[in-house]
């Protein structure tokens, strides 16, 4: 496995992380999560499950979105021969457009939104509801995620030849801070606003650094594959 595979197997990891304490899908997670709880009852058990399937359920959605995709547009040789060769090229300028996007270079972009009516979704009707809530959530792509996932997920593992890996490891690294935010709501729903906030100074601080590290690699991988230079 070369430098540049695990490279990227990293920033999957690290961007569905930063993806997931966005204020959009944080607040989503957030409103969700709380909703299991009241609906999994009193039994601590009961909604750690429920949390646990659903951020497995946004983990999943993630994988097949990003197998499907990936996959169907390498078995293409035209497609797969162009990744090959441009790959690099390409991942340049995407990279350094994602960073500047973090860093908030072109506005401050669109605001959050969630049309789904968290309460069709009733987590006593068994662990299947809490699986297909993160699934379909997850497929409810905010302005952040979608730019992140379409934007730099995907190029990623079509340049790697890796449909799966990365797309997991991204809805993996969504997952994460779903598991913190399932602890807090263990402890007591009271606490559910200093965990909002530690994640939003989080992100505010780990968002930008991110940005310029996007900015870094594209301009690395255009020194290297479009100028020779590196």
């Amino acid at each position: 496995m070369n430098a540049e595979l695990w490279a990227a197997m990293g920033t999957a990891l690290w961007t569905g992380i930063i993806t997931s304490v966005s204020p959009c899908p944080l607040a989503t997670n957030i409103s969700a999560l709380t909703h299991i709880s009241r609906q999994s009852g009193s039994h601590k058990l009961a909604v750690l499950a429920h949390s646990g399937l659903y951020a497995l359920g946004r983990a999943l959605a993630y994988a097949a979105v990003g197998f499907l995709l990936v996959k169907s547009l390498l078995s293409a040789p035209a497609f797969s021969f162009f990744m090959q060769k441009y790959g690099g090229q390409l991942l340049s300028p995407v990279l350094v457009l994602a960073g500047m996007y973090m860093l908030d270079m072109f506005g401050e972009g669109f605001g959050g939104f969630n049309f789904l009516d968290i309460s069709k979704f009733k987590s006593k009707a068994g662990a299947a509801s809490s699986l297909l809530m993160g699934f379909v959530f997850a497929l409810a792509f905010c302005p952040i995620s979608a730019a992140l996932y379409f934007g730099v997920i995907l190029p990623l593992a079509a340049s790697n030849s890796a449909p799966l890996a990365l797309p997991l490891l991204y809805g993996l690294g969504t997952a994460l801070p779903v598991a913190g935010i399932a602890l807090a709501l263990d402890l007591g729903l009271k606490k559910i606003s200093s965990v909002a906030g530690a994640a939003g100074r989080f992100e505010r601080y780990a968002r930008p650094v991110t940005g310029w590290v996007f900015v870094a690699a594209g301009i690395y991988l255009g020194l290297k594959y479009i100028f020779g230079i590196v």
